[in-house]
C-alpha cells in the first residue's frame, strides 16, 4: 500500500513536471511564413514571456492544491515528517535542572545539525518497483532522443532524397526504442544504493549530450556526401563538444556519489521535462508531414522495369555515370590503357562542356535539354523545368518506349513520368527491408547525436539510408536506387534480353566517380577504395553491358551515350576553382565495320548544350530546335557556356553562368557572364535535406542538415 501511495504521487508529480515542459515548448523556434515588423517584436516577446509565467504560475498553485487534495484522499499525513521546535520556556541559572536542560538543548542542536548537514546526501534504499520506474522514465528519454526523434528529424527534412517517410518508419521505430527502454531499464533497476543512482545518472547525461548536440553543437556538420569527415577542419568545435560530455557525464557521476538523492531528483526532472517537449516535437512534424502529404499528390515511385531488355530494332542508351571528370578518365587510362577496349565505335570528346551543377539540377537538364535564360526567377524556372520541356515528348514521338533510371529525379517531374513507362504515382516501396532501415536508421542518428570525435565513426551516405530501406529486391517492380556493385552483380546474372517494343530508350544513372568510393576494379563491392579504382569499376559495369548488346545483336545498329550529369564539383561561394568538365562518350548508330574499330578521341569543342541534338537525331527525329549533334562539331574555336550553383555551405544561395573560350580544361577560358539567378532562402529550404542526409554533389532536391 506505501508503495502504491508514492508511485501515485510519482505520478502526479511526473505530469505537472509535463505540464511545464509543454510550456517551455511555447518558446522554441518555428519556420514563420509571416513578416513581422521589428518594431513591435519587443512587445511581442513581452507579451509571450507575460503569458508563459502566468501559465506557470497558474501550474504551480494547481500543482500544490491537487497535491493536497491527493494526500488526503491516500491518507498521507503531509505534516507527519515535519520537525516542530518544543515549546519555549525560560531558564533560570539557579533552577535545580538548568544543567540538565542545557545539556539537553546542546545535544538536540548538535544532533539537528548533524541531521541538516547531509539530508540530502542520505542515499535512501529504493525497492526494486520504484528503481525500474525511474528506469523506465530515463531509458524512454536517452532511447527516444536517438532512436526515434532523430530518425523523425532527419526523415521528415529530407524531401524527395529518401524514397520512404517518416510515417513510415514511425511504428517500427517506436517498436524497437520500447524494447530497448524496457530491456535498459530491466537491466538498470538489478543495480542498488549508490550504483543504481551512479548508472541512472550517467544514462541520463548521455540522452542529455545527444540532446545538446544535435541542438547546440553540430555547429559546422558536414553534408552526408560520402566524403570522410575530417576532423581537422573542425578542431574548435570538435574539442569544445569533447569538453561537454566529459562534464555532462563527470558532472553526473560526481553529484551521484555526493549528493546522490540531489541527483535521481534532477535526472527525473531532465528526463520529464525532455521526453515531453520531444515528443510534442515529433507529434507537430508528423502532423505537418501528415498535411504535407494529403495536399501533394503521391509519391512518384521508379521501378526497375524494363531496366534489362531492349528492343530488336533501335535502341538509344544513356548511361550517366556521375561526377566522372575528364581529368579522372586520363588517369584512368594512362593507368590502365584497356579499360575502354570495348567500347568499339566511340569517340571520346576530350575538350567537353558540362550544363548544370550539381546533379540535382545536371540530371533534370539531361532529361530536360534546358538551362536557365538568366533574367527569371528561381521558382518560375525550377516548377517548370519538365513541362516547358518536348525533349523527351519528341523522343515519345520517334516511337521509342522510354525507361527512366534514377533516383535524383527530384519533384516537378509530371512530364517524366507522363512518358516513362518505369515511373509511376505510388506510395512508399510495397517491399521495405525494416530491420536493415532500423539499423542504418540507428547509425544515421548517432552520428548526428554523438560528439565530433566519435562521427567519423557513424558516417554515412544518403544512399545508405535508401539502399538499406528497398533492400536488394530483384524483383522489376522494386524501385531503381544507385548501386553500381548490386546493378552489375544483376546485368552479369540475368544479362539482357529483348522486349518486342518497336525502339527502347533507356536512361541509366550510375555512381560512376562519385563518392563514397566502394567499387573496385572489377566493380564489386568494398568496404575501401578510391576515385580510380571506382571509376575503372563504373566503366567496367558499362563495359559488361555493351558486351551483353554485342552478344544480342543490337549493338550495331544503338546510338550509345556514356557522359556524366557533371564534372568533378564541390562547393563554392561565390567562385569557381576547377575546370569542371564531364565526359562524353558517343557511339552513333553505324555499320559492324565502324562498330568494331576502336576508340578514337576527338577534341571538338563540344559539351551537354549539344546533347538535347544528339538524343534526337538518334532517335530519328527533327534536330532543327536543339542545336547540332556531338558527331557533327567540328573543331575550332567555340564559345561554350556552363551554369554553375554557388552555396554557402548548407543551402544554394544562386545559379551563375560561366563563358567558356578555348579549352575548357583551362579555368583560365572560363568567365562570369551577366546571367545570375538569385535563389531564395525559403526555396532552397524547401529543396534541401536536414542535416546529415543530403548530398550537394547527388542528390534530386537538395543542398542541406
Amino acid at each position: 500500500m506505501r508503495l502504491a501511495k508514492r508511485c501515485a504521487l510519482f505520478l502526479h508529480s511526473a505530469l505537472f513536471l509535463g505540464l511545464f515542459a509543454l510550456v517551455a515548448t511555447l518558446g522554441l523556434p518555428e519556420r514563420a511564413w509571416a513578416y513581422v515588423d521589428p518594431s513591435v517584436m519587443t512587445y511581442a516577446i513581452q507579451a509571450l514571456a507575460g503569458v508563459a509565467v502566468a501559465l506557470s504560475a497558474v501550474i504551480g498553485v494547481a500543482f500544490r492544491r491537487s497535491r493536497r487534495a491527493l494526500m488526503r484522499i491516500l491518507g498521507i499525513d503531509e505534516d507527519a515528517r515535519k520537525e516542530r521546535d518544543p515549546a519555549v520556556r525560560e531558564l533560570f541559572p539557579d533552577s535545580p535542572d538548568y544543567g540538565q536542560a542545557i545539556a539537553q538543548a546542546n545535544a538536540s542542536a548538535r544532533e539537528r545539525k548533524q541531521r541538516l548537514a547531509t539530508p540530502m546526501g542520505t542515499d535512501r534504499p529504493l525497492t526494486w518497483p520504484l528503481r525500474f520506474v525511474r528506469a523506465l522514465l530515463v531509458s524512454v528519454f536517452a532511447a527516444g532522443t536517438v532512436f526515434v526523434m532523430a530518425p523523425i528529424e532527419i526523415v521528415s527534412g529530407s524531401g524527395t532524397s529518401l524514397v520512404f517517410s517518416a510515417s513510415a518508419i514511425l511504428a517500427p521505430l517506436l517498436v524497437a526504442c520500447g524494447s530497448a527502454a524496457l530491456i535498459l531499464a530491466a537491466a538498470l533497476s538489478l543495480l542498488r544504493g549508490r550504483a543504481f543512482t551512479v548508472a541512472l545518472g550517467v544514462v541520463c547525461a548521455l540522452g542529455l549530450g545527444c540532446y545538446l548536440q544535435a541542438l547546440f553543437l553540430n555547429i559546422g556538420l558536414p553534408i552526408a556526401d560520402g566524403q570522410a569527415l575530417d576532423l581537422r577542419a573542425h578542431e574548435y568545435i570538435t574539442a569544445f563538444s569533447a569538453l561537454t560530455w566529459i562534464v555532462l557525464i563527470g558532472g553526473s557521476i560526481f553529484l551521484a556519489a555526493k549528493r546522490p538523492r540531489i541527483e535521481r531528483a534532477l535526472v527525473i526532472v531532465i528526463s520529464t521535462c525532455l521526453v515531453v517537449v520531444q515528443a510534442a516535437g515529433a507529434i507537430g512534424i508528423m502532423a505537418d508531414q501528415q498535411g504535407e502529404r494529403d495536399a501533394s499528390a503521391s509519391r512518384t515511385v521508379i521501378t526497375r522495369e524494363g531496366l534489362f531488355d531492349l528492343s530488336k530494332n533501335g535502341n538509344v542508351v544513356v548511361f550517366v555515370l556521375d561526377m566522372f571528370d575528364t581529368a579522372t578518365m586520363d588517369q584512368v587510362l594512362q593507368d590502365d590503357p584497356s579499360v575502354l577496349d570495348e567500347f568499339t565505335g566511340f569517340t571520346y570528346y576530350h575538350d567537353f562542356t558540362g550544363s548544370m551543377v550539381p546533379t540535382r539540377y545536371g540530371g533534370k537538364y539531361l532529361l530536360t535539354g534546358r538551362v536557365p535564360e538568366g533574367n527569371e526567377k528561381f521558382h518560375d524556372f525550377y516548377d517548370s523545368w519538365f513541362t516547358d520541356s518536348t525533349l523527351l515528348r519528341d523522343v515519345a514521338d520517334a516511337s521509342y518506349d522510354i525507361g527512366i533510371y534514377t533516383d535524383t529525379l527530384g519533384d516537378h517531374n509530371e512530364d517524366a513520368a507522363e512518358f516513362a513507362e518505369n515511373i509511376h504515382e505510388e506510395g512508399d516501396s510495397a517491399h521495405p527491408d525494416i530491420p536493415a532501415a532500423l539499423l542504418i536508421l540507428a547509425k544515421v542518428s548517432l552520428y548526428r547525436d554523438m560528439p565530433w570525435a566519435l562521427k567519423p565513426l557513424f558516417w554515412f551516405s544518403t544512399e545508405d539510408l535508401n539502399n538499406a530501406y528497398i533492400g536488394h529486391d530483384p524483383s522489376q517492380s522494386a524501385e531503381y536506387l544507385i548501386d553500381d556493385a548490386f546493378y552489375g552483380n544483376m546485368l552479369r546474372e540475368e544479362g539482357l534480353t529483348l522486349n518486342d517494343e518497336s525502339n527502347s530508350f533507356r536512361f541509366i544513372h550510375l555512381m560512376g566517380a562519385h563518392w563514397p568510393y566502394t567499387l573496385d576494379k572489377n566493380g564489386d563491392r568494398v568496404k575501401e577504395s578510391d576515385l580510380f579504382k571506382q571509376s575503372e569499376g563504373s566503366l567496367g559495369i558499362v563495359a559488361d553491358y555493351l558486351q551483353e548488346m554485342k552478344r544480342l545483336g543490337v549493338y550495331n545498329n544503338a546510338t550509345i551515350v556514356v557522359t556524366a550529369d557533371h564534372g568533378y564539383w564541390h562547393l563554392n561561394a561565390d567562385e569557381l576553382n576547377y575546370a569542371s568538365s564531364p565526359i562524353m562518350l558517343v557511339k552513333p548508330a553505324e555499320t559492324a565495320e565502324e562498330a568494331a574499330r576502336p576508340l578514337r578521341v576527338s577534341e571538338a569543342p563540344t559539351g551537354h548544350g549539344d546533347y538535347p541534338a544528339t538524343v534526337i537525331a538518334a532517335v530519328g527525329g527533327d534536330t532543327s530546335k536543339y542545336g547540332t549533334p556531338v558527331w557533327d562539331i567540328p573543331e575550332g574555336a567555340r564559345i561554350r557556356y556552363y551554369w554553375t550553383t554557388f552555396s554557402d555551405g548548407k543551402h544554394d544561395t544562386s545559379w551563375q553562368e560561366y563563358e567558356i573560350d578555348g579549352n575548357v580544361l583551362n579555368l583560365d577560358n572560363w568567365h562570369k557572364t551577366e546571367k545570375h539567378v538569385e535563389i531564395p532562402i525559403e526555396e532552397a529550404e524547401d529543396e534541401s535535406v536536414a542535416p546529415v542526409s543530403s548530398d550537394p554533389n547527388h542528390s534530386s532536391g537538395s543542398s542541406q542538415q
